[in-house]
């Protein structure tokens, strides 16, 4: 009797154990990525769990992007599969990984390797015209004979407008 209890409960252990969720699949589309007219490729990453019939249904992974990005945290809860949007900045090789984490890990892993060729555009700079010379600064005393200038402007302007009131001044016969 006591044999069968302990056969019992290692079945038990044993098909709990089993019975969680397994990551099954990591796929990236498209691989390889490439950049498009200077533009940074976008991928899709799909990751997919398999279950038991029995068992825990909710599980939790880490998805790492292999490009220095922070890792995404991924819960499933009842759904068998997740999916991503990540645009890659770099042409270069990368790895993307996604493993069980959390308070109910998925078990197992996988990794995919990502190619992403060509490279951004480099940002274009207006044309600078060569035979255009080139504008100094103002040196102090320019700008000081300057402010004069318009100083002295602004008094000849208010002695005219005087001259023209006292001329239009209907005058005492």
């Amino acid at each position: 009797m006591r044999w069968n209890r302990a056969a019992l409960l290692l079945a038990a252990c044993s098909f709990t154990a089993a019975a969680a969720p397994r990551i099954d699949n990591l796929a990236v589309k498209p691989n390889p990525a490439a950049f498009a007219a200077g533009k940074a490729p976008e991928v899709e990453i799909v990751v997919g769990v398999s279950r038991a019939a029995t068992g825990p249904r909710d599980c939790g992974a880490t998805l790492d992007l292999g490009d220095g990005s922070r890792p995404r945290q991924l819960d499933f809860g009842v759904a068998t599969t997740r999916s991503l949007r990540h645009t890659y900045k770099k042409g270069g090789s990368y790895r993307v990984t996604v493993k069980g984490a959390g308070k109910l890990p998925c078990e197992g892993s996988r990794e995919v390797a990502l190619a992403v060729t060509g490279a951004p555009e480099p940002a274009k700079k207006p044309p600078v015209k060569k035979d255009a010379p080139k504008k100094e600064a103002p040196k102090k005393k320019d700008v000081k004979k300057d402010v004069k200038k318009k100083d002295e402007k602004k008094k000849d302007t208010k002695k005219d407008a005087k001259k023209q009131a006292k001329k239009e001044e209907p005058t005492a016969k």
